[in-house]
């Protein structure tokens, strides 16, 4: 999966001489937290809501209310803006993005392409592909199970066991324990009967640790 995928085509932009005040209207018009800057179709920054009531004096100020509405109203998006953003491109990697936004923290990346704007991607866009990657929206089972070696045919078995009920696997992923010298692997099956799974691996040796069933209704997980 590729940025091109996740990013929100053609995003509104602004200029760097638009009034701050002007910048925070159109935010909250289209529900948005962030806006590129553009000047002549070039970027040359992003601006964000936070940037906005960061640049907002405090009220603890000595400044009247017609002083303070004065400076605001005044206010240009280049004086508060982040100049010179991190970008990413259309043929970014959702993981290469999202390694960038953790080690840079930073939330929001404008797509670049050609030298030109294309679009934006935001944490918001990352999350919602990790859910569905995960299929945490469709109603399953959640089963973990600790203590793995790093032998491939650990991870055959699991997925032969699960293969042998003719249950769908919505995802599976493997996470090493550093400090217990292991693996921990974590699957979710398209069953809410996953008790024969179960006794299966346990046959087999597996360490089955939490058994959860996820309830699309109520959006919670329930003990098996």
């Amino acid at each position: 999966m590729r940025v091109r995928d996740l990013m929100t085509k053609n995003p509104i932009t602004v200029d760097s001489e638009t009034l701050v005040l002007d910048a925070q209207k159109i935010m909250a018009e289209n529900n948005i937290r962030r806006l590129p800057v553009v000047d002549k179709g070039n970027l040359v920054g992003i601006v964000t809501m936070h940037d906005i009531l960061m640049a907002s004096p405090s009220p603890a100020t000595s400044l009247s209310v017609y002083e303070l509405n004065y400076l605001l109203a005044k206010m240009k998006v280049k004086e508060i803006m982040k100049k010179n953003p991190i970008t990413v491109t259309p043929d970014t990697t959702f993981e290469e993005a999202l390694r960038i936004g953790q080690e840079k923290k930073i939330g929001s990346f404008p797509v670049m392409e050609n030298g030109k704007l294309v679009g934006i991607t935001t944490e918001s866009d990352l999350v919602r592909f990790v859910i569905r990657i995960l299929g945490l929206k469709e109603e399953g089972t959640r089963i973990t199970i600790e203590g793995l070696g790093a032998k491939l045919g650990d991870l055959k078995k699991i997925i032969s066991i699960v293969e042998d009920h003719q249950t769908i696997i919505l995802s599976l992923v493997t996470l090493p324990r550093p400090e217990k010298k292991d693996w921990m692997v974590v699957l979710r099956l398209k069953t809410t009967h996953p008790e024969p799974i179960v006794q299966d691996f346990k046959k087999a040796g597996f360490n089955v640790t939490h058994v959860l069933w996820y309830k699309v209704e109520t959006g919670e997980y329930q003990k098996v």
